[in-house]
């Protein structure tokens, strides 16, 4: 049995659906039954289970031989304790795993996960990593992934009331811009070969580096405004913009941690780039698939 938390979200859904393909035996966990439907109309076992129920989530594994771990990836932006929430998951899943020995993990943490401070909400994957490390897991695997291409879709609302996308980030900050589906597709892949042993850590780098210069023409081409320029904002002015969106300080300050991480390289890769590393999705397959439609749908409301 395979269990997959958080299969609703972009990466562990892809994971579900590619261990169905295989003909695996899956159990879905997640908040709601209706939601869980696309897997159990395939044969999946659901799970309705809250990420921080650890009497629920030590009878949803049950039985499991190997498991997909991954915290929330975004923030929750009213939260008064980020780190708190991610530290409650992180102990509700150890409960579960410490009840129930897996002989394979496959967790989702973050290219940053190997400093000790300075990487906000980063660090709550660090101390996943290292709870993890000492559980009943025969065989583990950390996958770092890299930056999310589907973070840029936080741009739209720039580019369409102001005509250009405006962001905290050094405009010459090399990102290892990743999908979440490759890093699904790379998880699940893990999961059935099952072929790492003891505990290991795999970075994933996505298609290839990219600066939000570069990104910033690129999307401009795609979207038919060539000369769509990036502005970096001050760290003021970024956390002045948070803060009219409704984020707490508490995620406004983890927020700002990791903008000063990012551009003082103090949150950056670890391992070389290598073909293990490096997936398939462009960052022009991003665009035509993901961010294009989703330009358009705002565009058109």
């Amino acid at each position: 049995m395979y269990i997959v938390t958080g299969s609703t979200s972009n990466t562990g859904s892809v994971v579900a659906h590619q261990l169905l393909d295989a003909g695996k035996q899956v159990r879905v966990i997640g908040r709601s039954l209706e939601k869980l439907s696309p897997f159990t109309d395939r044969g999946a076992e659901a799970f309705v289970a809250g990420p921080t129920d650890a009497e629920a989530l030590i009878e949803a594994f049950q039985g499991a031989k190997a498991a997909w771990i991954m915290l929330q990836p975004n923030y929750i932006p009213d939260s008064a304790d980020f780190s708190g929430y991610q530290a409650q998951v992180t102990d509700a899943i150890a409960q579960a795993i410490t009840a129930n020995p897996l002989a394979y993990a496959v967790t989702l943490s973050s290219w940053g996960a190997d400093r000790e401070s300075g990487s906000g909400p980063v660090l709550g994957l660090h101390h996943m990593e290292q709870v993890m490390n000492t559980l009943p897991i025969e065989n583990l695997l950390h996958l770092r992934a890299g930056y999310f291409m589907e973070n840029t879709l936080s741009y739209l609302p720039s580019i369409l009331k102001n005509g250009k996308i405006s962001g905290p980030f050094d405009q010459d900050m090399q990102l290892p811009f990743i999908a979440t589906k490759d890093i699904g597709h790379a998880a699940a892949e893990a999961l059935i070969r099952l072929t790492f042993k003891g505990k290991q850590v795999q970075e994933l780098h996505g298609q290839r580096d990219l600066n939000i210069r570069e990104a910033t023409a690129m999307i401009g081409n795609a979207i038919g405004k060539p000369g769509l320029v990036y502005e970096q904002n001050t760290i003021l002015e970024f956390k002045s913009g948070l803060m009219a969106a409704g984020f707490s300080a508490n995620v406004i300050a983890l927020m700002e941690e990791v903008v000063i991480g990012m551009n003082s390289k103090h949150i950056t890769t670890s391992q070389i780039r290598t073909a293990a590393s490096t997936t398939s999705t462009s960052f022009e397959n991003f665009l035509e698939a993901s961010f294009v439609p989703a330009y358009n749908k705002m565009q058109y409301k």
